[in-house]
């Protein structure tokens, strides 16, 4: 019988959900895993210990900001997770909201990233240099119960707890993912990030990067469950 993944998204529109996975959902399906794709603001979640794994995905919303009613409830799901000793693969705001819930911390960064950047890892055999895509304004510092494994001069960028895994880059981007975030996040803070990135110039680079894109995602996934020591059940 083949696995099952839980992918959690924040606040997309139902027709974009599955773009905003991006190159994320063909690596889970592509090796037998049912991808489920729960919306975080407006969906009730299924209890975690049904599933291999939970991926969760980006969000233009901060990790922080408590006004969101959705934020206290998400961190507990993702408490009681790693309780149930499900693996978690938290990407961008994904690995923000992990890392709160393993006991660190996020704040708004000092040096905002958007556009493909190579890292310092330490991990090349679970996180390679790269180049891979950032779109973020906030930043992680971990708990000692995570070990950063790659970085560069904006901050912590990859980490581990256990069987889990937190990447502040986004290695599903691709075009269709990109047009995902500009319109299928309800979010007004979606896409643009107030008008202070090109967003033009950016979908170029998206566009001509996307097969090397893909194909590295495709190899973080794999190493990824080869890290939390999950079957691919496959090929």
């Amino acid at each position: 019988m083949s696995g099952s993944v839980l992918a959690l998204v924040h606040g997309v529109r139902p027709e974009w959900r599955e773009a905003v996975l991006g190159s994320l959902l063909p690596a889970f399906t592509g090796r037998g895993f049912a991808v489920l794709i729960r919306d975080v603001e407006d969906e009730s979640l299924p209890d975690a210990n049904g599933f291999d794994a939970v991926c969760v995905t980006g969000s233009p919303d901060s990790a922080f900001d408590t006004s969101l009613p959705w934020v206290e409830s998400e961190l507990r799901y993702l408490s009681d997770t790693i309780a149930q000793q499900v693996p978690i693969f938290g990407v961008c705001f994904g690995a923000q909201i992990l890392a709160c819930a393993l006991g660190g911390a996020v704040a708004p960064s000092t040096r905002p990233e958007h556009g493909f950047v190579t890292v310092r890892t330490t991990r090349p055999d679970l996180v390679e240099a790269g180049p891979w895509m950032e779109f973020h304004h906030d930043t992680v510092t971990v708990s000692d119960v995570a070990e950063v494994i790659a970085v560069n001069d904006a901050g912590v960028q990859a980490y581990v707890s256990g069987p889990h895994l937190g990447v502040q880059f986004h290695p599903e981007i691709t075009p269709d993912c990109f047009t995902g975030w500009r319109k299928g996040f309800t979010s007004v803070r979606s896409g643009s990030d107030d008008g202070r990135v090109d967003t033009r110039v950016l979908a170029v680079e998206i566009d001509s990067a996307a097969a090397e894109a893909a194909a590295r995602c495709d190899r973080l996934v794999e190493r990824f469950l080869e890290h939390a020591g999950i079957g691919i059940t496959a090929a």
